[in-house]
């Protein structure tokens, strides 16, 4: 089937995200066409409001891995929402193509085909991060993830950000192998960054935008013992404002200008990211463009992405002694991290950029 009216849909904000993905199929569909939900908490204009509140009250970056409620009619609620949607078109799409687990874009007319992209399930959650599977009660939970696997099960093909959702996928809620296929993912860019990257500057880089699940207080500890070793090493923080004045630590928070970003990248030897959970991890996508290797937590997709002695290092036991004797171990030998760094950048140009990854995807749609 050669695709001519693809419509999108998903949360707004998950397909913001997703835009360089989308421009890698405009020469190739001839009709692209958007249909999205948006939650109140993720607007542009209460994320604001909510960096500004946590600049003035800095107890609100202390909770735990906090998450909004969920339970299983939000669920059928956005499902039949965006299903109202897509039959007030005009014209039917070709096909849809639907961004995570949220919802599902079909509920009643299954004879419209679609295919669905995902970084994470309700079942990982609950298991790996139970606040991302904040439910009333374990008989709604479930509930919700029979409604998710109603809606897997009547997707046309399943696209997947790691090889451990797949077998999620395989094993929890009883999907056909044949149908699923590991793409990864990218990062906020376009193509692959080709310029010099530099080291020695003992600059360590963490996103902090989710302290605690991604083990910054594992990292703080660590850190402590790196400083004690090189005098002149420097963490930077940014996603978060924690309201910590420690030697050697500069807690940057949010930064919206991708400049500024690009250049946080470029001055930094190390990204660190001890991770509790994380489903794949964006943000050392970003970092491993700009040729920059990873430490990383040997869980979820993370371990897909950097390879041990590779591109980076993962960490096969989350204790701070170990994460720093890594971080002292890469920071004192600049070889290593220049060979590491080329390995990183030849992973990006090779499989984890949005060129690749949309052309599987397209073969596979065309194919239907």
């Amino acid at each position: 089937m050669k695709i001519e009216n693809l419509l999108i849909t998903g949360e707004q904000f998950f397909i913001e995200r997703h835009k360089f993905l989308f421009k890698e199929f405009v020469p190739h569909i001839p009709n692209i066409n958007y249909l999205s939900l948006e939650r109140w908490y993720q607007s542009k204009y209460i994320k604001k409001i909510g960096r500004k509140m946590k600049t003035i009250l800095p107890q609100l970056t202390k909770v735990k891995g906090s998450s909004f409620g969920k339970n299983s009619q939000s669920f059928q609620k956005k499902s039949q929402e965006i299903e109202a949607k897509i039959k007030a078109q005009s014209k039917p799409p070709d096909l849809i193509f639907h961004l995570y687990g949220m919802f599902s874009p079909v509920t009643q007319t299954v004879e419209i085909p679609y295919v669905t992209y995902l970084d994470y399930n309700m079942t990982l959650a609950h298991r790996n991060w139970s606040p991302w599977a904040n439910f009333p009660t374990d008989e709604d939970l479930n509930k919700w993830i029979e409604y998710e696997k109603k809606s897997y099960q009547n997707s046309h093909h399943i696209f997947t950000k790691s090889a451990i959702l797949k077998d999620s996928l395989v094993n929890d809620y009883q999907i056909d192998p044949n149908k699923i296929t590991v793409v990864w993912s990218s990062g906020n860019f376009l193509k692959p960054y080709e310029e010099e990257k530099q080291f020695g500057s003992h600059q360590i880089l963490f996103n902090g935008s989710d302290f605690k699940r991604k083990g910054g207080d594992l990292l703080l500890e660590a850190f402590r013992i790196v400083r004690s070793q090189i005098s002149n090493v420097k963490l930077v923080i940014v996603g978060q404002k924690l309201f910590t004045e420690e030697p050697g630590i500069i807690n940057i928070g949010y930064v919206s200008n991708p400049q500024q970003m690009k250049q946080l990248f470029l001055n930094s030897d190390l990204v660190v990211s001890p991770a509790y959970c994380e489903p794949l991890g964006l943000f050392l996508i970003e970092s491993m463009n700009y040729g920059i290797p990873c430490i990383v937590s040997n869980q979820d997709g993370m371990s897909e992405i950097v390879e041990h002695q590779k591109n980076g290092l993962v960490l096969n036991e989350r204790k701070p002694e170990t994460l720093a004797s890594q971080m002292i171990e890469l920071l004192n030998n600049p070889l290593i991290l220049e060979k590491m760094s080329q390995q990183a950048r030849l992973k990006i140009k090779t499989q984890l950029n949005w060129s690749v990854i949309a052309q599987k995807m397209l073969n596979i749609m065309d194919n239907l």
